[in-house]
């Protein structure tokens, strides 16, 4: 991309932002000895102050943290508070003449972001006639308002100064009257105030015609223009999409200091990492498409095992380009900063074996009800596909519970149609997902009552529609057994004729009998005996999983168990398994439906030191992985792989943060063979990119490149018989490598994959050549454009007759070969030996144009037109266009722009590579190999890229986009 394409936009806040950063480096040379005294070992460190800004001529302080405070500060959160201050405000004299910017706080979870915000809130608000912060809003998920609330109340209690700051919490405010009184009291009176995302939106919305014009007014006001003077974002990874409602109404906030809080800064992609920094750095990284060419493709293209040494080079340069344009604007600290001061942490992957009724059905599902898609096909089928093939490595009472829903939601349907109202079977088959944050656990920020006469009108008849609809948006499970029956005795006794259901495709393979039999799952198995080793030696035990089915089929099963230890019996069909479950004693269970007054309570109930009892929470990953504190507990097992990363991780850190006075056990179970195994390969690449670019740290390719077949690939058996594993330092999990040799095929520990490897870290050199290379790529020259097809085999210029030429020699050298070719197999060849020989095809080398000339000639005799060399043999002779001559009716493409030139080759080199054909074949042009054994070659790398049916596998020699992925 030439620098004449880049947006004016982009140039100015890149030079503002280096201009930003050399100003702070001049401050830091004179600031270094006065922002803190620490001595001691990490964990005895105790901070003396933290300054933000000082007098350039008396060194004096202007504005510091209040001294209590500081007593609580680690020394990562202290350089946090000032990184904030840099970043969004800089200095005195700059807040004077600047609008400031933003930030984000890539702090992994459990290292006190919140804190750190705590501490520089009340500094700004101490010093508002300096800082001219009157007003900081902080905007999270409702169920962390409550904790953002309680951490102000208890943080500031420590401070010093007498100076108080007013807290407001709107959530328990349900008419929209009330906050907006209260929004209007805070923007008056100035303080925090504390927003769910979702009432965020739906009250800084500017074309709401519920609200009165002076109500409007007044969010307005109050939310956007002028709004806060200091907005933070908790878990700001939610605006990873600037199409959402809720991107675009954080956007609208007219403040540029804006502050982004997130342990998981990188949840997917390079793509969704783009808006949080557009969002705190408007136009930093540039448009889109610029961010896209730049940095996009060239990192995601190095960073399997099968990436080529030239992608491995170029995605290593643009990581370090990337790291160092945002090392001003993203503060990363990994959980290495908490490793002085925390019990060490064991992660732990085991995979799992399916047992043999669990074979049975995934084989059935996938060879009679998959729709898996063709290769290189995207399908709207593969989660359906995934939640069903879920359902089966869990355990066969899921699929059960899946057949009994869809039988209630049938009736439901049946009974919506009847009066008229809508209804989509789509909205019942998706059933293993959890309930959509905005609509469970954001109800509360809704805008039912967008005036108060409207929520009367309407009171009676949404409650009408709650009680009808009720069953369909609860399981049943221990704490609800009778709704649960009433619905299905409802279903089987409606006296309608039974349509055939779907989801029974199980039950002719599955017996009854065998629904309740906890061995028919290696998982449970497992489980149920880390509990029993827990219970034993005091430890606490959480278990996440994504699927609210797999937490019904976990609370099944205690229950079970604790009616047979009632009953005095052992029954072998829950492995002999004994102990007292019952709910919000024993154990209690998280998910999208538990309110937040309950979810404080039982969290305060499980951290109690004297209630050993209570040993087990069951949590909804994305429902609790956010804004709880369990320390109490020091082991965890993540039940299933999340398709986000940052998923599993903030569950970890549930349990692993300050306060935890236990070391920390990992346990993530994978089904093995199956896709859960490849959604975890995925997962791997995910945070390998994360740290590449977050942390700069280089991270093995550890994984090949997955397309959707290789997710649908099956592979139960084990390649090789099981080799002996090495002794884990946790003994517990020792035990159970040893008791359960069938069940545990192997495993190793998650870290491990992720450690940093020092050798490939760029050198000095080598980080200058990148800075090169990246401005060499906006001062280049643009390529020549080919922007239209040949017509009739005519194109004008030197050039194209050049390309024209080498096409023509090739198919002719093809031909002569191979006589029974047909024109089809020639034009799906001539593409892929341009892109491993576009010298060629390309420049105005005469001497290479008579040498395909000669080649063309000997190949096929009689056919040259001499029209085709009058302009390049005789240059100063004149000429015109050229026509091809000939038979083959050939219709050559011309070739592509250069960046696709180079993607394309970058993938038929690692292909070829793979089947040892060779780095050597593209260092020569085209005399140092045989034309047609060439063609061959890239015949069989182009087979390798053909899936089922012929379908190709890869990108089309056209595309521009990024390698494929599963």
């Amino acid at each position: 991309m030439s620098k004449n394409q880049l947006e004016e936009a982009t140039k100015k806040a890149a030079r503002q932002e280096k201009e930003r950063i050399a100003r702070i480096a001049e401050r830091q040379k004179l600031y270094n000895n006065l922002q803190f005294d620490e001595s001691g070992k990490p964990d005895e460190v105790v901070l003396d102050k933290v300054i933000l800004d000082f007098d350039p001529d008396t060194k004096e302080p202007l504005i510091e943290v209040d001294k209590g405070l500081v007593k609580k500060l680690k020394p990562h959160q202290a350089n946090g508070i000032k990184f904030m201050w840099d970043a969004c405000f800089e200095s005195v004299k700059r807040i004077k003449k600047d609008k400031g910017s933003g930030c984000i706080l890539a702090h992994c979870m459990g290292l006190g972001k919140t804190l750190q915000v705590v501490s520089l809130t009340h500094t700004l608000l101490i010093h508002s006639d300096l800082t001219r912060v009157n007003r900081v809003l902080v905007v999270c998920p409702l169920s962390t308002v409550l904790n953002w609330v309680n951490e102000f109340k208890i943080w500031l209690k420590h401070a010093i100064s007498d100076f108080e700051v007013d807290i407001y919490e709107l959530s328990r405010y349900k008419q929209n009257s009330e906050r907006a009184w209260q929004l209007q009291q805070w923007f008056s009176n100035g303080g925090v105030c504390v927003l769910g995302y979702e009432m965020f939106r739906n009250l800084s919305a500017d074309n709401v015609k519920k609200f009165k014009k002076k109500m409007l007014k007044s969010f307005q006001e109050s939310l956007v223009d002028p709004g806060p003077d200091l907005v933070v974002c908790d878990e700001g990874h939610l605006l990873k999409n600037e199409k959402t409602s809720l991107s675009q109404a954080m956007n609208r906030v007219k403040t540029l200091r804006r502050i982004v809080l997130t342990g998981t800064p990188l949840q997917n992609n390079l793509k969704e990492y783009y808006c949080m920094v557009q969002f705190v750095k408007p136009n930093l990284l540039g448009k889109y498409n610029e961010y896209l060419n730049r940095f996009v493709n060239p990192i995601t293209n190095g960073q399997y095992t099968d990436s080529t040494e030239h992608d491995i080079r170029i995605m290593k340069r643009r990581s370090h380009v990337l790291h160092k344009m945002l090392d001003g604007s993203v503060q990363r600290r990994d959980y290495g900063v908490l490793a002085p001061f925390l019990p060490p942490k064991l992660e732990f992957v085991l995979f799992i074996t399916l047992t043999e009724v669990q074979i049975k059905l995934y084989q059935h599902y996938l060879d009679n009800y998959s729709r898996r898609p063709l290769a290189g096909k995207s399908s709207g089928f593969l989660f359906p596909d995934f939640q069903s093939l879920q359902r089966i490595w869990t355990h066969p009472l899921v699929l059960k519970y899946n057949s009994e829903r869809y039988e209630i939601m049938q009736q439901k349907k049946r009974e919506r149609e009847e009066e008229d109202s809508e209804g989509s079977l789509a909205d019942f088959i998706d059933d293993d997902s959890t309930p959509d944050e905005s609509s469970t656990e954001e109800s509360s920020d809704s805008l039912s009552d967008m005036s108060d006469d409207s929520r009367k009108k309407s009171k009676k008849k949404k409650a009408s529609k709650k009680n009808k609809n009720k069953s369909s948006t609860r399981r049943g499970t221990r704490a609800n057994p009778v709704e649960a029956e009433e619905d299905v005795m409802a279903v089987e006794n409606d006296g309608q004729p039974k349509v055939e259901n779907p989801t029974e495709w199980w039950m002719s393979l599955v017996s009854e009998d065998e629904l309740d039999d906890l061995r028919h799952s290696h998982k449970l198995v497992l489980l149920f005996d880390i509990l029993r080793q827990c219970e034993a030696i005091g430890d606490k035990l959480l278990v996440f999983s994504q699927s609210l089915y797999s937490l019904d089929l976990i609370e099944h099963f205690l229950g079970k168990v604790d009616e047979a230890t009632q009953e005095g019996r052992v029954d072998e069909k829950l492995n002999r398994h004994v102990g007292s479950w019952s709910p919000g004693v024993d154990y209690f269970r998280l998910d999208g439906s538990t309110s937040c007054e309950n979810r404080s309570i039982w969290c305060k109930n499980f951290n109690r030191e004297d209630n050993p009892r209570a040993r087990l929470f069951l949590i909804s990953t994305r429902a609790g992985g956010l804004g709880i504190n369990l320390v109490a507990a020091n082991r965890v097992i993540i039940f299933d792989v999340s398709w986000n990363p940052s998923h599993d991780v903030q569950s970890i850190f549930r349990v692993y943060r300050f306060g935890q006075k236990k070391p920390c056990y990992i346990y993530r179970f994978l089904a093995m063979g199956t896709m859960e195994e490849k959604i975890y390969e995925r997962q791997v690449t995910k945070q390998a990119i994360s740290k590449r670019v977050i942390d700069e740290q280089q991270i093995d390719r550890h994984y090949a490149e997955n397309d959707l077949a290789e997710l649908y690939k099956f592979e139960p058996q084990p390649p090789t018989p099981r080799e002996l594993p090495p002794l884990p330092k946790d003994r517990l999990f020792a035990e159970m490598l040893k008791e359960y040799e069938a069940q545990i095929y192997k495993y190793h520990e998650h870290d491990s994959l992720l450690e940093n490897k020092e050798e490939e870290t760029l050198t000095e050199e080598e980080r200058k050549a990148a800075w090169e290379d990246f401005e060499n790529e906006k001062t280049r020259p643009p390529p020549v454009p080919f922007n239209a097809y040949m017509h009739n085999g005519m194109m004008p210029g030197l050039l194209a007759q050049q390309q024209q030429l080498a096409y023509a020699a090739l198919a002719a050298m093809l031909r002569k070969d191979m006589p029974n070719i047909n024109d089809d197999q020639i034009r799906s060849m001539l593409p892929l030996i341009y892109q491993s020989n576009p010298a060629m095809f390309g420049g105005y080398d005469y001497g290479l144009m008579q040498k395909m000339s000669e080649i063309y000639k000997y190949a096929q005799p009689g056919l040259m037109n001499p029209a085709m060399m009058n302009p390049v043999l005789n240059p100063g002779g004149g000429g015109g266009n050229m026509a091809l001559g000939g038979s083959s009716g050939l219709q050559y493409e011309p070739p592509w722009q250069r960046q696709q030139q180079q993607q394309h080759q970058m993938q038929l080199q690692r292909l070829m590579q793979q089947q040892n054909m060779g780095a050597k074949y593209y260092s020569g042009g085209l005399g140092s190999r045989d034309p047609v054994a060439m063609a061959l070659q890239q015949q069989r790398a182009r087979e390798m890229m053909l899936g089922e049916r012929g379908r190709p596998r890869g990108r089309p020699p056209g595309s521009t986009a990024p390698r494929p992925r599963a």
